[in-house]
């Protein structure tokens, strides 16, 4: 269960850190390539989102699968809801940043 928290949490939280030096830059880079405002701050609310909840569960193991599990479910749901065009710039920025 870790290597899939690892994963998501690499996918979702750390891209903002990947490469570019600062959460700015990572939003500015996404939002030049033609993303929606709308989804970049869908993507930052889902960060903060577990940077904020995390912390509660960590202490826990079983709390802390079912939260990854359901966090991981809120994500995919949330890309699978972007505009295709948010989605396709969010897989291309994953993989130039070896997080896919």
């Amino acid at each position: 269960m870790f290597n899939l928290f690892y994963f998501l949490f690499c996918a979702l939280a750390i891209f903002a850190f990947a490469a570019p030096t600062t959460e700015q830059e990572a939003y500015a880079e996404l939002r030049s390539a033609g993303m929606t405002q709308e989804s970049i701050d869908g993507l930052d609310a889902l960060t903060k989102r577990f940077s904020s909840e995390f912390p509660f569960v960590k202490s826990d193991k079983e709390a802390t699968d079912n939260y990854i599990a359901k966090y991981r479910s809120d994500a995919e749901n949330y890309i699978k809801s972007m505009p295709e065009n948010d989605q396709t710039i969010y897989n291309n920025y994953s993989k130039k940043y070896g997080i896919a």
